[in-house]
């Protein structure tokens, strides 16, 4: 999207009586919103199967006991805190990545710039969301 403002095709949509938000960052919000979680559910049973493997080839834990120690320990409130917190990241990497590409001034040089603030803006931000919704799912609850 940087490239687009500098290159003013942004502008050429708002002359076309297009909304560039509805036009350019709906659709990556709405994809980012639906997919962070569903990539949050397939890592967590990458990692699951993971264990898996390890603890029943290297470690010689019974395949039955692990998958039963396994549900026995998953707490469904656990998985819902996952995935707020996913969608709520996607919000965040979206809105900053957005808010970046639509303020750029200058030439192509300043996308680039402009793209390292919002990546690393967007890490900041997300580590600050998870220790909030960390304390309030788990400390205050």
């Amino acid at each position: 999207m940087g490239t687009m403002k500098v290159s003013d095709e942004v502008l050429a949509l708002e002359i076309m009586a297009l909304n560039p938000v509805k036009f350019l960052i709906t659709p990556r919000f709405l994809a980012l919103l639906i997919m962070l979680p569903c990539l949050t559910i397939m890592a967590d049973l990458m990692g699951i199967l993971g264990g898996f493997l390890i603890g029943t080839t290297t470690l010689g834990i019974d395949p039955v006991t692990y998958i039963n120690n396994s549900l026995d320990a998953m707490v469904i409130k656990d998985v819902v805190t996952g995935l707020v917190k996913s969608a709520v990241f996607a919000v965040i990497i979206v809105m900053v990545g957005s808010y970046m590409a639509f303020i750029i001034e200058g030439g192509a040089e300043m996308v680039g710039q402009n793209t390292r603030t919002a990546v690393v803006v967007s890490m900041i931000l997300v580590i600050i969301a998870d220790l909030v919704f960390t304390s309030l799912f788990f400390f205050v609850t």
